[in-house]
């Protein structure tokens, strides 16, 4: 990354693959595609630098719903139950 006078001046182009249960939370928040690229900057910088950005009051259902998904400890029929939920059109 190249900086001038402390300012960053370039984007880099990344690639990574996420699991499905974030990229539903990302879909989920209907972020325009011109915009995604700086969503995601931010939230990567406030993990970065340490901020706690919700409390679990504050996620959705849905968000804590495509969460449950990845867990180990989460019974396979509820994991079903779940997924049939997600991709249910939103009300």
């Amino acid at each position: 990354m190249y900086y001038r006078k402390g300012v960053e001046r370039l984007n880099t182009v990344i690639s990574f693959s996420c699991p499905a249960y974030l990229a539903l939370r990302l879909s989920d928040e209907n972020i325009p595609p011109r915009e995604k690229s700086r969503w995601i900057s931010e939230a990567i910088r406030m993990k970065l630098d340490g901020i706690n950005a919700e409390s679990i009051q504050d996620v959705s259902t849905r968000r804590l719903m495509a969460a449950l998904l990845s867990r180990d400890d989460v019974d396979a029929h509820l994991k079903e139950e779940l997924l049939r939920r997600l991709n249910q059109p939103k009300n």
